[in-house]
């Protein structure tokens, strides 16, 4: 509920508040001040904002609105309240990535993709909870505590997923409008399913990879580490609670070389189209497999009979047991890491270069299979599971016990190929939380899965 029937700006959808601002219906400032009130008034039971911007955003919003007066063209997303992740750089503004290792850490320089936002006039309002270095698909940490699903009851309160939890609880509850988060094995996927949202995990390459935790430290920067599974796989996406709202921000935040295509331009109805009911090795419930060959059939799609996506969970796995984690262990600064993380560092598998050569190329033959496979585009579900109760960490299915990694085998699997990845919300599970549904592109073609996850 909005904390005040007055905030009409509250609720409203990116291209509503940027129009508004633009033609000077309603002052960026005004707009922002009205989420912040709205921030203060949900945020100390969901605990998904840990740092407010309050005094940078306002400082943004009214020189927007100078700029404005004075007719200057104020950009496509102005005057839009946005969030970004913990993980990701803000110039100014701490960035934790939920550590007590970097509790006090205020970059300064924003991650090209923030820097990208704010050119194009949207408006910081705020840094949303992570599980500590985005490590884990529920939303929890030692410095800040558990975020909590805006979806969910006082009697069954709920996870929003992780590990952009808190961002995915923001926009649900209307604190922000849009907001940035970061996907290497589901993590703007798996929250928006858990909370009703429209997410897309980008094409590795569309989006600048830099100023993601865990990076390279370079004087003011934080680099992506190509030598590093996260590096190599992990990229920042939009998350919104409209379609039209997310693909709006992918197209700001994509690299200026790389084109962008017109989703209209798509004929969806001349569409080579197949579906899954999951990666193939992991159950995945029911009703939520229902759900996804309900979408499936709506768009024509024939039943996936490759083989490549049954491989590509278990591969991220081994890819991403290879890391020995030096990125981590150099961002020590202060402070120490959490028990998750001091678990990991200790337990960490350290491979030679022939065996990560050789997972590599094995990716890369996977790659080509599944692009030979899957048409021009895949429908396959998100998770298993809808958005788990607060304290779950197994999840039964079809009579198998699972981990939130296996949980989330069918996003992994797409996280490996690196392809990009739209989800929508397509229903609802009987306990009442949303499901939604992947559509997978080739690369570089989110606007094919954009131009059919419209007709959902």
């Amino acid at each position: 509920m909005r904390s005040n029937v007055a905030d009409i700006w509250v609720g409203a959808d990116a291209h509503t508040i940027a129009r508004a601002v633009h033609r000077r219906e309603i002052s960026a400032r005004a707009v922002v001040e009205q989420h912040l009130a709205h921030i203060d008034d949900r945020n100390p039971s969901l605990n998904a904002i840990v740092t407010v911007a309050t005094e940078q955003a306002l400082r943004e919003a009214d020189a927007l609105d100078g700029l404005i007066a004075r007719g200057e063209q104020p950009g496509l997303l102005a005057g839009v309240p946005f969030t970004a992740k913990d993980l990701i750089t803000t110039d100014g503004v701490r960035t934790t990535a939920g550590s007590r290792a970097l509790a006090e850490n205020v970059p300064g320089v924003d991650a090209p993709a923030v820097a990208a936002m704010r050119a194009a006039g949207a408006i910081l309002v705020g840094k949303t909870n992570t599980p500590e270095f985005g490590t884990s698909g529920l939303t929890d940490n030692e410095l800040f505590g558990p975020t909590v699903n805006p979806l969910g009851t006082p009697e069954v309160p709920r996870s929003p997923g992780g590990s952009s939890g808190g961002e995915a609880a923001a926009i649900a509850s209307e604190m922000s409008v849009v907001g940035l988060g970061t996907d290497f094995g589901g993590s703007v996927r798996w929250p928006a399913h858990c909370a009703g949202l429209a997410s897309i995990r980008p094409t590795l390459g569309r989006v600048c990879p830099d100023g993601q935790y865990p990076g390279v430290v370079a004087g003011d920067h934080l680099l992506a580490n190509p030598t590093t599974v996260h590096g190599m796989l992990q990229t920042i996406g939009p998350m919104a609670r409209s379609l039209d709202d997310a693909a709006l921000v992918l197209r700001v935040v994509s690299e200026p070389h790389v084109v962008w295509a017109d989703p209209a331009s798509v004929d969806v109805n001349s569409l080579d189209i197949t579906w899954a009911p999951g990666e193939g090795t992991v159950p995945v419930s029911a009703e939520i497999v229902a759900a996804v060959a309900e979408m499936a059939g709506r768009l024509g799609a024939r039943r996936y009979e490759g083989s490549a996506l049954g491989e590509g969970n278990a591969l991220f796995g081994q890819l991403r047991s290879t890391q020995s984690h030096t990125d981590i262990t150099a961002l020590a600064i202060s402070g120490e890491f959490g028990a998750s993380i001091r678990t990991m560092l200790a337990t960490g598998h350290r491979a030679d270069s022939v065996e990560v050569e050789e997972l590599w190329a094995l990716r890369t033959r996977l790659v080509h299979r599944l692009l030979a496979e899957m048409g021009d585009l895949l429908v396959l579900p998100v998770a298993s599971i809808g958005a788990p109760p607060l304290e779950l960490d197994r999840f039964d299915v079809e009579g198998r016990a699972l981990t939130w990694q296996e949980a989330l085998a069918s996003c992994r699997a797409i996280s490996v190929v690196g392809f990009p990845s739209v989800v929508v919300p397509v229903g609802e599970t009987a306990d009442g939380m949303p499901i939604g549904v992947q559509l997978v592109a080739r690369p570089f073609c989110e606007h094919v899965a954009l131009a059919a996850a419209a007709r959902l």
